[in-house]
Order: C-alpha cells, then structure tokens, then sequence
C-alpha cells in the first residue's frame, strides 16, 4: 500500500518537490517504499514557468480543456485509485517568511499526526479553492522561500516524514493561523514596517507571502492577512 502521495511540481519553477526528490534518490532513503512521488505539471517544469495555460493548484473540479486541466483529473484519479492515507504538496515562495504548513483541515486525523511529526511550528489552515484539498481530505503542503532550500531542510522533511511512518511526534510549541483577506499594493506601498508574520497594528493583521514573485506579476493582490487560531 502507498502510505503517501506526495505532488510535487504543481508550479513548475518551484523546486522544493524535485529536490526532496533527489535528495531521496542519492541517500538510497528507505521512505522511496512507502511514498510514490508524481510530477503534476512537467510541461512547466520542463519551461521553468509557473504553469503553461492555467494554475493547477486553482482549477482542481473545475473540469478545464488546458494543459494543467488535463493534468489535474489525472492526479485527481491518481489519488482514487491508490486511496493514499496522505497526500504531500511541496511549494516554494519568493517571500522571505518562515517555513509553514499548509492544511485545509487541522481536525483531520492523519493531517494531526504528519503536523505533529513535523518540525515546522507554523501551520496556515486554508479554505479549499480548487487546490489539490478540493480532492484531498488528509492533506498538507510544505511551503518554503528559495532561500531555505539546502540539505539540511530536505534531511528535516525526510525525517518528519519519518516520525510520521513511525508513529512518532515532537513536542513542540506550534502555531496555527488563518487567511482573513488580502493585502493590496498600496496597502503595502504606504504601510512601514510590514514584516511577515509578524503582527502589524496598522494593518491589524499579520502579513504573509510579501514579496512573492508570482503576486507581484498577478498585480491585484500583494499578500496575505492572517490572524491566529485559538
């Protein structure tokens, strides 16, 4: 039985997922027998682009005749068939932050377990948007900046996927958060002192994902707001 999915490439100039892939391969790892790894989006990763017709990680359900349309019923029947007990994203962000996870469901027991294995202590808990959590109950994502990408960060990943397999789990003081809306251009043009996550009083909310690429190049939005989950 595959015990997880793991996605990686759903943007294809996002290399954490390649990368832990690689890294799996030179260390001979022993989790290569209970994870599959598929690349959901190799015509952008083959472009270095972030998508070549429609952002995969936007249009899971939606049933669209593009590239990345194609390729998400393909991952979604992927996933139906293998029935995997949890299914791994990897991303990258150009903006400087902390390392996070992302889940749509902090309640989901096997979403508890992985967050609970894992050394990353900050957690963003989303509404399903036509991502890979549309078709994904026990899911969570690793997002990290490009400039945390080393071995030691894809050692760390194998071993909380580890932890996880083993049942085992770290205590640690750990930090869930929320997306309450979004952080507009000028809102970060004319407001001092934005840092992300940290709590900003201006802006009444802890800013998130500034001064990510793709986010500059969309134009609308800059960021995001969070507030803490009790």
């Amino acid at each position: 039985m595959t015990k997880i999915l793991a996605i990686i490439s759903t943007h294809g100039n996002e290399l954490l997922g390649p990368n832990v892939l690689v890294y799996m391969l030179s260390k001979r790892s022993k989790l290569l027998e209970d994870i599959e790894f598929i690349i959901a989006n190799p015509r952008a990763y083959a472009k270095n682009v972030r998508y070549t017709e429609s952002d995969l990680n936007r249009i899971y359900g939606l049933g669209l005749d593009t590239y990345e349309g194609r390729r998400a019923k393909i991952i979604e029947e992927r996933i139906r068939i293998l029935k995997p007990e949890l299914v791994l994203d990897f991303h990258t962000t150009t903006a400087e932050q902390p390392d996070i996870l992302i889940t749509a469901d902090r309640n989901n027991e096997v979403v508890q377990r992985f967050i609970n294995a894992s050394a990353v202590k900050d957690i963003l808990v989303v509404e399903p948007l036509n991502d890979i959590t549309t078709v994904a109950p026990n899911f969570v994502a690793y997002e990290v900046p490009n400039s945390h990408l080393n071995d030691d960060l894809y050692k760390q990943i194998c071993t909380d996927i580890e932890r996880y397999l083993d049942g085992k789990m770290i205590d640690q003081g750990r930090t869930f958060y929320k997306m309450v809306g979004k952080i507009l251009p000028e809102e970060e043009k004319n407001m001092a002192g934005l840092e992300n996550f940290v709590y900003n009083d201006e802006l009444q909310a802890i800013p998130a994902f500034l001064g990510e690429e793709a986010y500059k190049q969309d134009g609308t939005y800059a960021g995001f707001k969070l507030e803490r989950l009790i």
